[in-house]
């Protein structure tokens, strides 16, 4: 599942655990942690007996409760659902197994959202458990806190880092190291270095050597390593955070550089490009400029030994937003390009940001590559307008990008829209530009400054349609009417122009409705394409991945719930 953190002014929590109120227990269903777990000795649970409770919890509450048994470990999931424990006291979202011995649990807990007295209330719940004291545990690491409960049964060991989530491991006594998590689906992406084979791949043949992600939890059959980011199948993407609750191993360079995330597009049914995040601070956190070095250093010998080639300096063109290096190789074989933001820049940008890596095969290479372009014209634009059967009237050709469990909204949509327009800035580069925190997302008014300020860069036309300096002044009037509203949308989506749109989630009601899971309250930006005049429609499409390209919302409703509305387009347009 996404979780999808994407907020303008607003932090909104991930999924982990979190206090229960009394009213959204009332709203919620839920399965009760405590029938599935005798916490006295919660090692005693067998699988056999798992899927039977599970059962009958699922019968209770009448809602689907997903949970999968692969390589020894069972990873519990919700759908429609939530887990509780303790009495319902507490929330609980991550629920991993490994069966073989020494048997593991492992749960997480959501810091942000447990008050000091609720961490205290649950540490005292574990010493009446075990009728034990808690015993203060030492780390190397000053900024790691821990507890131990330990019994002849099992041992339950609380620990923190600062600024991260809580977790709860439970194991024997034996053999036992609390800081060691327990791993999720594993993936090595060496094979998109294999050129003269990865060149030739279909998506079948993708799909035969990784493991896709189902569009129904109940038809995974395997751990899904990568998940397809449009129904198309036109793109692939490798994320370490595909889920909330457990970690995808990603790696390349025989299993010596981990990776973030990659994306893999397809043209015509054969694989063409792909982009490989090593690094990006907002998935990544902060590094060493040692550790970077290292890296950067590590894959470009590998390259060298894979290309048989030596890199050439790519220079910047001086239309790019934000001072970039580059080394590129050319062979017969893929041409690659290793980009990072310069981050010995004072004044400007003082820490690494982002390191990643482009491969196209020799014929493919277009603007993603470093080939600078001025944007699109016109008329081609007019022809990327699509008329359905209902009356739908549509932008076509938006590349989709997931933002992932970053509060990357801003910066993921404004990544589509430069896409669409063949201008070479992704999410990370555009996140430094409009100044977006992983956690809390893009500050909207320091976004419209920074995008009305790069305009002339992209040489292009930032305009605020519907202002939100406007809207938080005068108490939420856009001093923009419905009509208004309806002939801009009509106006853009005619000339085949993506609107950028800052509203408000969860006050009116969508087609299809908002997933159960990520964010359904909140500051987000999604991208208007499209309208529905028989319907009174307006149709747009989120940066959530694969069924999340087009979607609808009554147009009364879309002007109710606006805050903002932007338009970045080709000068003249």
């Amino acid at each position: 599942m996404n979780s999808h953190r994407c907020i303008l002014w607003t932090v909104l929590l991930g999924l982990t655990f979190a206090v229960v109120t009394s009213h959204s227990q009332a709203q919620e269903k839920t399965v009760d942690v405590d029938r599935l777990l005798w916490w006295e000795d919660p090692l005693l649970l067998k699988i056999e007996e798992l899927d039977t409770l599970l059962k009958k919890q699922v019968e209770a509450v009448g809602s689907k409760f997903w949970h999968d048994h692969a390589d020894d470990t069972t990873v519990v999931g919700e759908q429609g659902i939530s887990m509780t424990a303790f009495g319902g006291k507490i929330k609980i979202s991550t629920f991993i197994i490994r069966w073989l011995e020494p048997k593991a649990i492992q749960l997480g807990i959501d810091s942000e959202s447990l008050s000091t007295a609720d961490e205290d209330w649950l540490y005292k719940r574990f010493d009446e458990l075990f009728k034990l004291s808690r015993r203060s545990l030492n780390f190397a690491d000053s900024s790691i806190i821990g507890y131990e409960w330990s019994s002849n049964k099992c041992r339950v060991v609380a620990t923190r880092k600062a600024g991260e989530n809580l977790g709860i491991f439970i194991q024997r006594p034996r053999d036992f190291d609390p800081r060691a998590p327990i791993e999720g689906p594993t993936a090595n992406l060496d094979a998109l270095l294999s050129f003269s084979s990865l060149w030739n791949w279909s998506t079948d043949d993708f799909e035969k050597n990784y493991t896709p992600k189902a569009a129904k939890q109940e038809d995974q059959k395997k751990p899904p390593q990568f998940e397809w980011l449009s129904s198309d199948k036109s793109r692939a993407r490798f994320s370490r955070q595909m889920f909330s609750n457990v970690e995808t191993k990603l790696t390349m360079f025989a299993g010596s550089i981990k990776v973030e995330e990659a994306v893999v597009e397809f043209v015509n049914g054969k694989a063409a490009r792909s982009t490989i995040s090593f690094y990006n601070r907002g998935d990544s956190g902060d590094i060493t400029v040692a550790d970077f070095e290292r890296i950067f250093k590590t894959i470009g010998q590998g390259l060298g030994q894979v290309l048989k080639v030596a890199p050439k300096r790519q220079l910047n063109s001086a239309n790019a937003a934000l001072p970039v290096t580059g080394w590129m190789w050319s062979s017969p074989q893929a041409v690659a390009l290793l980009e990072y933001n310069e981050y010995n820049t004072p004044g400007r940008v003082t820490k690494p940001e982002f390191l990643r890596l482009k491969l196209a095969a020799p014929n493919q290479a277009d603007f993603t590559m470093g080939k600078m372009v001025t944007g699109v014209q016109s008329m081609e634009l007019a022809k990327r307008v699509t008329k359905g059967p209902e009356g739908d009237i549509y932008i076509t050709g938006v590349p989709m990008v997931d933002q992932g469990a970053k509060g990357y909204c801003v910066a993921a949509s404004c990544q589509r829209l430069f896409e669409y327009m063949r201008i070479p800035c992704d999410q990370h580069e555009m996140a430094q530009l409009v100044n977006v925190d992983a956690e809390s997302g893009a500050n909207i008014f320091a976004m419209q400054k920074s995008l009305a300020r790069i305009d002339e860069r992209f040489k292009v036309s930032f305009k605020p349609l519907v202002n939100p300096t406007l809207y938080y002044s005068n108490n939420g009037k856009r001093r923009v009417s419905e009509k208004e509203f309806a002939s801009l949308v009509k106006e853009y989506a005619n000339k085949g122009i993506p609107l950028l749109w800052a509203l408000e989630l969860g006050k009116a009601a969508e087609i299809p409705p908002l997933p159960g899971s990520g964010q359904t309250r909140g500051g987000h930006m999604r991208m208007i394409i499209g309208y529905n005049d028989a319907k009174k429609q307006v149709i747009f499409t989120d940066s959530w991945g694969a069924g999340h390209e087009l979607k609808r919302m009554a147009l009364l409703d879309a002007y109710d719930v606006t805050i903002g509305l932007f338009s970045m387009a080709p000068r003249g347009l």
